[in-house]
């Protein structure tokens, strides 16, 4: 294999491709980035899996000869940021090593062969549909997974291609999101992918990225002409989250700031870093929003619009609702049922959450207040 290639491109490319390196694994290639000059094509091709996720992404060269070899991740990326020209000299000897050379700089690395390094499943091109706003649709759902191993089907996002289009769900237990993403890609197929997984696409894409999305054997590929991305499918039966997106009934409301709540919960979220309760009181023409813990207490008022008030709070982990509100802005409005199970329903997205129990007041905290 010898390759002319841009520095800079490649190394932008590397570090997408090391995305999809294990920090282990038991099959030595899949540590490294296997790259692939073809000749006839004039291209160099990046690729790295770690049986999870997959990417693969190519860019142009002058390749004299062509050849394959996997490359240490943790040698290749670093080594390009030290190199000082933009072009750069690739180039496997009879020995296996590889010869990176730029100016009077050169490396020689210790690489494995390519012959072995897995093949990515390609989707019919017939049986893909085009897709946008990934990035976007990903970050409104992402957050409200369940985090870690120990309930692996709620730790993804369903994608769910209806005939108005895709749409993410996500739910952790403690509250569902729903997000409308690009309302032209439409299909009939609901998808578990999980959200680790969709979060590396997400953190190499645009939302003007267009990607042709298809399924290939147990993944779902995206694919935009020069960057394709493969992620495994989860298997099993996702909790149902339609009956309380579709049927929630409302009884009390409140219009307000987004910014201003979030400012207010993070306020007081420091008087209750462990329970993570929040306290929401309805007042004539504010919302009071407090926590307290057995040491402290504190409280901070929302200007409001408020209708048919409850005459008690409710109570919620400001930590999950955080994260949803810190995803909107300007006014919004909050949908309560008579327990206090909270609705928001903002541009393209619906957020449901359920209420926590109240404190348990000790006998000296009745006392005290």
């Amino acid at each position: 294999m010898l390759v002319h290639i841009k520095r800079d491109e490649l190394f932008q490319l590397s570090k997408q491709a090391a995305l999809a390196v294990p920090k282990s694994a038991e099959v030595k290639e899949l540590c490294g980035i296997h790259l692939e000059a073809d000749s006839r094509l004039s291209t160099v091709t990046l690729t790295a899996t770690n049986l999870e996720i997959a990417i693969r992404t190519s860019m142009g060269a002058v390749v004299e000869e062509p050849g394959s070899a996997v490359v240490d991740a943790k040698l290749l990326v670093p080594i390009l940021t030290r190199l000082p020209e933009e072009n750069l000299d690739l180039e496997l000897g009879e020995d296996g090593r590889l010869a990176i050379r730029s100016g009077m700089t050169g490396y020689h690395l210790s690489v494995m062969s390519g012959d072995k390094y897995p093949t990515l499943e390609l989707p019919f091109p017939d049986d893909t549909v085009p897709v946008t706003g990934l990035r976007s649709l990903v970050r409104q759902t992402a957050f409200a997974t369940a985090e870690g191993d120990k309930a692996p089907l709620m730790s993804c996002i369903k994608l769910n291609l209806g005939p108005d289009g895709l749409k993410g769900v996500s739910t952790n237990g403690f509250c569902i999101m729903e997000a409308r993403g690009d309302k032209n890609c439409k299909g009939q197929s609901e998808l578990l992918v999980p959200a680790r997984s969709l979060a590396v696409l997400a953190a190499i894409s645009k939302d003007s990225d267009v990607y042709e999305m298809g399924i290939a054997g147990k993944s779902i590929v995206f694919w935009n002409g020069t960057l394709l991305f493969s992620a495994r499918l989860m298997e099993g039966k996702y909790p149902d989250t339609s009956p309380f997106l579709e049927k929630f009934q409302g009884k009390y409301s409140v219009n307000l700031s987004a910014e201003e709540l979030t400012a207010a919960l993070a306020s007081v979220a420091v008087a209750a870093p462990e329970n993570c309760r929040v306290e929401l009181a309805f007042g004539e023409h504010e919302l009071q929003v407090s926590a307290e813990s057995a040491q402290q207490k504190a409280g901070m008022p929302v200007k409001a619009l408020i209708l048919n008030a409850p005459e008690r709070p409710f109570y919620y982990n400001y930590k999950v609702l955080l994260k949803y509100l810190r995803l909107v802005s300007g006014n919004v409005t909050l949908d309560f049922d008579a327990n206090g199970l909270l609705a928001v329903r903002a541009g393209v997205t619906q957020y449901i959450q359920s209420p926590v129990r109240p404190p348990v007041r000790t006998e000296q905290a009745q006392k005290a207040a």
